[in-house]
């Protein structure tokens, strides 16, 4: 049976938009990785052979005279597929008949890219065979299926139909296609956005492609790893894995195309600096894999690319509307939503920014029915620039809105490209330690059978001695007893002595597990401060677009002026996990005071610390703020009276903080309260990072830490207010 080969394109986009266009493209490679030469040999002996077979035997050298042809020529190829089908059908020969039509799947799939076709042939396969007898035949058509569901954009389908694949590889202990199906499910991964599950698929599918010793699969996965690391901006770990993926297969009379897929991130609309070494390494590195693909063609999407990042848009146009009408044919849709961003931005570069916002549109549209999130986001950009460029000034702010909105779901910024990266390594750490467990542990079983032998040995010397000892003096056989005991003896002490062993060895296998859930957790802390910044920076933000709005200049220049200031102590403090509560207060206080500015209706604010000495206590930076934010924005900005107050109080005991925030506001219940909230039109995402921090400061205290928040009634029973009362870990110096 063939061997699916799965590519998957990465190109890098300009203008400091790093952008993953995933294209999957699937080669079925012959069983015997031969050159055209040998294939023609093989298929003059196949119909040599042909005239003297009947009936099933008849119908498998059809198929394998289909599949043959698969790679040399479409026509015959169908042929020899429709007369397997009119054979195996006159016979009733089930297994013949689906191998027939896998064979016409594969032919409308790789051949004439007719996926709707391929989609339709395989689910009349699947139909032949309800009862899953012939279970190899019916994994080939699964993944035939998955391979038309994906170049539709039907990811959803494409992914239930590698699972069935993998089900059906695991009964029958088909490695390669259990390989290639999880690779499918990294590309749909991939495709959907979800970088860090591709990152754990292609890292299974390599892991089996290794243990099977499929030497082409392996390479490519090799290659898609690098990809990854490309992505996330680390070209040197990406570069080991393009170097390791040459070492796949040797031979020059090995074909090996899908090596100039890795040429689309040297052709791809980046432009790389020559006079860096890492970079020009990468380059030659590129060049040097496409040259020994003897694959001389550069596909015309990449070439229109070359052009558009060359500005030479009009060659551009020619080729992509052509590719266009090629792709609509085919209905492939992946490379229709590529084309349709591709014509938009060749178009903004001729300055028709009518026809640039038709294929946007359109483009947009395809996105959202097939939810391709990064084409929706980079549609959402260029729609917005064009607009810009329009002097719309209105439409190109909602659009960018709405690309920044989209940019968070994707999740393509560099820290958490990073970050999912750090993960995934670390868990293959963790992996790394399970193996080196397990090979001690193998080491272990084999000095115990080593010793189980000895002791059979010994067993046997000990009943000839005792044999031999019947005819000789009754001192020799005390001296051989007395011997024998103490050997005994001597192998329950080597048997301890290994079981110590492995359970010092289990130890330390326990201890390194600690140290790497420590090392995740510190990471995790990490992520959760750098993202508390950004965050904060965008409410404030916010704060002054609305007084530019208002053209009130004045308050616009002070409100920035204390805003400078602000973020300049921000950014001194979010690079320390801890800061003094001094600090803490001073920057809460310029925080309040940039809200009272802008806010409509005042407030005033008290602090109370009793006698506690604010600059010896240490606690986590902006922890407080997103609490006081709340109070403002959703409990005093409902309030229409003119007596609004937050009072902050500080009170510390055994190690904990506690820390209470009280507004005299709307509440939560209230009506207003939740208007104010649909207004804002968004959720408290500090708030919620601040309750994981808490989580992840020190597993020691988590008992004693946490957030407690409840509503203030006054005499009547009404809304009063809201308290929030916050324990937080404490250090002092």
């Amino acid at each position: 049976m063939p061997l699916y080969l799965l590519q998957t394109r990465m190109v890098l986009k300009s203008r400091k938009l790093f952008f993953c266009n995933l294209l999957c493209i699937l080669f079925l490679l012959s069983l015997y990785n031969a050159p055209a030469y040998s294939q023609r040999t093989k298929i003059e002996s196949l119909k040599a052979t042909l005239v003297t077979l009947q009936d099933s035997a008849q119908v498998d050298c059809l198929n394998k005279l289909s599949l043959a042809y698969t790679y040399l020529q479409l026509d015959s190829a169908a042929f020899y597929a429709a007369e397997a089908f009119s054979e195996s059908s006159r016979i009733s020969y089930q297994q013949g008949l689906m191998m027939s039509m896998n064979n016409k799947a594969r032919i409308a799939g790789l051949g004439f890219r007719d996926f709707p076709l391929e989609e339709k042939i395989c689910i009349q396969t699947v139909q032949l065979d309800k009862s899953e007898s012939n279970k190899n035949e019916l994994a080939e058509t699964y993944m035939n299926l998955a391979l038309a569901y994906f170049c539709q954009s039907y990811f959803d389908s494409a992914e239930e139909a590698c699972k069935k694949v993998i089900q059906l590889s695991r009964f029958s202990g088909d490695k390669k296609k259990l390989g290639e199906a999880t690779a499918i499910l990294g590309s749909i991964s991939f495709e959907s956005g979800n970088y860090e599950k591709s990152f754990e698929y292609f890292n299974q599918s390599l892991a089996i492609f290794k243990s099977a010793k499929d030497s082409f699969n392996t390479a490519i996965l090799l290659a898609k790893l690098g990809d990854l690391y490309h992505l996330a901006g680390d070209s040197k770990t990406a570069l080991n894995f393009y170097s390791q993926s040459l070492a796949y297969p040797q031979g020059s009379s090995k074909e090996w195309h899908p090596l100039v897929d890795l040429g689309d991130t040297y052709y791809s609309l980046e432009q790389f600096d020559s006079s860096l070494y890492d970079e020009e390494k990468y380059l030659q590195t590129i060049k040097y894999m496409t040259i020994r693909s003897n694959y001389t063609t550069l596909p015309r999407i990449l070439v229109a690319e070359k052009y558009i990042s060359s500005k030479e848009n009009s060659k551009a146009l020619v080729l992509l509307t052509d590719e266009l009408r090629l792709s609509e044919r085919n209905n492939d849709k992946n490379q229709i939503m590529r084309l349709l961003l591709d014509i938009g931005k060749a178009y903004e570069g001729e300055k028709n920014y009518k026809s640039a916002l038709t294929y946007t549109s359109d483009l947009l549209q395809n996105a959202k029915i097939h939810n391709a999130k990064q084409y929706i986001r980079d549609g959402y950009k260029l729609m917005s620039t064009l607009y810009d460029s329009m002097h719309r000034i209105d439409s190109a702010y909602y659009y960018y809105r709405q690309y920044n909105l989209m940019k968070e779901y994707v999740a393509v910024d560099d820290f958490s490209k990073k970050l999912a990266i750090y993960k995934a390594a670390t868990e293959n750490e963790k992996k790394q330690a399970q193996i080196e467990l397990l090979n001690n542990q193998k080491v272990i079983s084999q000095q115990q059978l080593l010793i189980s032998n000895q002791r059979l040995r010994n067993t046997s010397i000990l009943k000839n001695i005792l044999v031999i000892s019947v005819f000789v003096l009754a001192l020799l056989g005390f001296i051989i007893f007395r011997n024998v005991t103490l050997k005994r003896k001597n192998e329950a002490d080597r048997h301890e002595i290994v079981e110590k062993e492995l359970t010092l060895q289990k130890l330390e296998s326990e201890r390194a597990k600690s140290e790497m859930q420590q090392k995740a957790g510190e990471l995790e802390m990490q992520a959760l401060r750098a993202q508390m910044n950004p965050h904060f920076i965008f409410n404030c933000l916010n704060s002054i677009n609305k007084f530019i709005i208002a053209n009130d200049a004045i308050k616009a220049a002070d409100h920035l002026t204390k805003f400078a200031k602000l973020i300049r102590i921000v950014l001194e403090q979010s690079g320390k996990p801890l800061i003094t509560l001094e600090d803490e207060l001073n920057c809460l206080q310029l925080y309040m005071d940039l809200e009272k500015l802008r806010f409509e209706i005042p407030f005033q604010y008290e602090i109370n610390t009793g006698k506690i000495d604010t600059s010896s206590v240490l606690i986590p930076s902006l922890l407080i703020q997103p609490f006081v934010e709340n109070a403002i924005w959703h409990g005093l900005q409902g309030n229409k009276r003119n007596d609004n107050k937050i009072c902050i109080n500080m009170n510390p005991g055994n190690g904990i903080l506690h820390c209470s925030i009280i507004d005299n506001g709307v509440g939560r219940l209230n009506e207003d309260a939740l208007a104010v909230k649909k207004e804002n039109g968004k959720k408290s995402l500090g708030i919620e990072l601040t309750k994981n921090r808490l989580q992840l400061i020190d597993s020691s205290k988590s008992d004693d830490v946490g957030i407690t928040i409840y509503d203030l009634k006054n005499e009547l029973g009404e809304n009063a207010g809201t308290c929030v009362e916050i324990k937080i870990p404490i250090k002092e110096i």
